[in-house]
């Protein structure tokens, strides 16, 4: 599982999320996989421009098991 501290300054979104192609590495399963979990809400995620980024911290806490959604 990626570890991820939270130190990085709030103005740089991207350094505190990750590309829909980080994520579908990290669960080892197809892009396409991933944007369904981000359609079903699964983690939270934001735009930046066109590109959909996945916030780290809703990511990890899906991964353990310890998200409420």
């Amino acid at each position: 599982m990626a570890e991820y501290k939270d130190n990085t300054p709030k103005a740089n979104p991207e350094k505190r999320s990750y590309s829909v192609a980080e994520a579908a590495e990290i669960l080892g399963v197809s892009k396409r996989s991933v944007y369904n979990l981000c359609a079903a809400e699964a983690f939270k995620t934001v735009r930046i421009g066109k590109k959909l980024r996945i916030s780290r911290i809703s990511f990890d806490q899906w991964l353990d098991g310890s998200s409420k959604t």
